[in-house]
């Protein structure tokens, strides 16, 4: 197979093996009712430590980016070899139902051992359960969705991959099938952009609000969630190099129906599991970063010592401890978290480490997310009360994005991030704080504005 981007210009080099894989899938689709298929193959690639030359050359082609700078790891979904979506409390059921029936009409091949476990499918599942109304989203946004990409880069510290799949009907050819599984993908047809709704600007008000119900023990907590709309003064490229700067956080970029990108830096992690193998954060409790060495030691033990900030960081281990105890063979559970420096913040953080009793990936997403660190406690009535009082459509802002194949997983919560208007002039950020009932509400609103601080940076002149 070629080494060269094929993404970016001529199609990937044709060889026996992919046509007879083709020639399989044909064949497989004859069989089908409805005649329908899929070819899946896998083979090696080189691949840049950077994508975003690559992510930028490869506009209008439907793109999902997950970049770890510090690891030297990214994978970049381009264009939609099958797009399956669900909305409602039973997303995630639907979800898995159709990509078992969807993987049961698939040839997989690969040539090298080593090789991701195909198929490999991109996931993006949003903070609320129904599909989000006309808005800053564009004209639609599924509450869950899989996309098994036409191509997908995937780049590991030891070696990178290409996966390139399409649909196969049992009336082609199979050469023309191969033929169209090495071009490069479609460019997406991009639909109107709908206009956004007005931000709330009372976020005062909604954490006192919000503290009146903590105090009568209606909820044990609740995370508050504002939008800022700012002017963009750069590109794409300028901005995700600007982020990248953070090298431990997960760089994000999704692009939306409308021609929108949403695109941020989270610090936070939802899961990963290799096999069963499973590791999980518990990621709230934060304050500023310091301005030398001696400044932030201080400013540890202060958020470490904080009553309220080692309440709102134990809800968030005590939720995941619960979910992953039912589905997990018994797992050490860490007495105190340990503090986290990233970009102009210092968060405490528990990881947990376990071993899977089935690895059922989207039953472990069903069952830790939302996690109290960006919703609250009970799960239920903070996401009802959010509903009510927060005046925003979260979407993919605080849902989670990520990877899957049959043998492994790792999703992020998309925090830290915000979408940038087709127009390429202005932006929505996103940013939350987590309230309980020693909550002060100039202290909440001030810890938005440092969550802010990251993509005002990236966006700005």
């Amino acid at each position: 197979m070629a080494t060269s981007l094929s993404c970016l210009g001529a199609p990937t080099s044709r060889v026996a093996w992919i046509d007879d894989a083709c020639g399989d899938a044909v064949a497989l689709a004859s069989h089908l009712p409805g005649g329908v298929a899929w070819v899946v193959v896998c083979a090696p690639l080189d691949l840049p430590e950077s994508p975003i030359e690559i992510f930028t050359a490869a506009a209008a082609l439907s793109r999902t980016l997950l970049w770890q700078p510090a690891a030297g790891t990214w994978q970049l979904g381009l264009g939609m070899a099958a797009d399956l979506s669900a909305n409602g409390p039973g997303r995630t059921v639907s979800l898995v139902r159709q990509s078992t029936q969807l993987s049961a009409r698939m040839i997989t091949r690969s040539p090298v051992l080593g090789a991701p476990t195909l198929p490999a499918w991109i996931a993006s599942w949003a903070f609320e359960e129904q599909a989000a109304k006309p808005g800053h989203w564009g004209p639609a946004l599924s509450a869950a969705r899989l996309v098994l990409p036409h191509r997908l880069l995937w780049r590991t510290a030891e070696r990178s991959w290409e996966i390139l799949a399409t649909e196969v009907r049992a009336t082609e050819d199979p050469g023309e099938v191969a033929v169209r599984l090495v071009s490069p993908p479609v460019a997406q047809v991009l639909a109107l952009s709908a206009p956004w709704p007005r931000v709330a600007t009372d976020y005062i008000e909604q954490v006192e609000d919000a503290i009146s119900l903590l105090t009568d023990g209606v909820m044990r907590k609740v995370v508050l969630a504002r939008a800022v709309d700012e002017a963009v003064h750069t590109d794409h490229a300028t901005i995700l190099s600007r982020l990248a700067s953070d090298r431990e956080a997960t760089i994000y970029a999704h692009d939306l129906a409308d021609g929108a990108l949403f695109v941020g830096a989270t610090p936070e992690e939802l899961f990963a599991a290799e096999g069963d193998a499973l590791t999980t954060m518990a990621l709230a409790g934060s304050t500023r970063r310091g301005t030398n060495e001696a400044e932030d030691l201080a400013l540890v033990g202060e958020l470490l010592a904080s009553t309220k900030q080692r309440k709102e960081h134990n809800l968030v281990v005590e939720h995941l401890a619960v979910q992953l105890k039912q589905r997990c063979a018994p797992f050490v559970v860490p007495n105190t978290p340990r503090h986290r420096l990233v970009n102009r913040l210092i968060h405490l953080e528990t990881r947990l480490d376990a071993r899977l009793l089935q690895a059922d990936y989207l039953d472990v997403l069903d069952a830790v997310h939302p996690t109290p660190a960006v919703c609250g406690l009970p799960t239920a009535t903070a996401a009802h009360y959010l509903a009510r009082h927060e005046h925003l459509q979260r979407g993919l802002y605080a849902g989670a994005l990520g990877w899957m194949t049959p043998s492994a997983c790792r999703f992020v919560v998309p925090l830290r991030g915000g979408i940038l208007h087709p127009d390429g002039i202005r932006a929505r950020l996103f940013a939350g704080a987590g309230i309980v009932e020693t909550s002060e509400p100039q202290a909440e609103l001030a810890e938005t504005e440092l969550k802010l601080g990251p993509m005002r940076s990236a966006i700005g002149s």
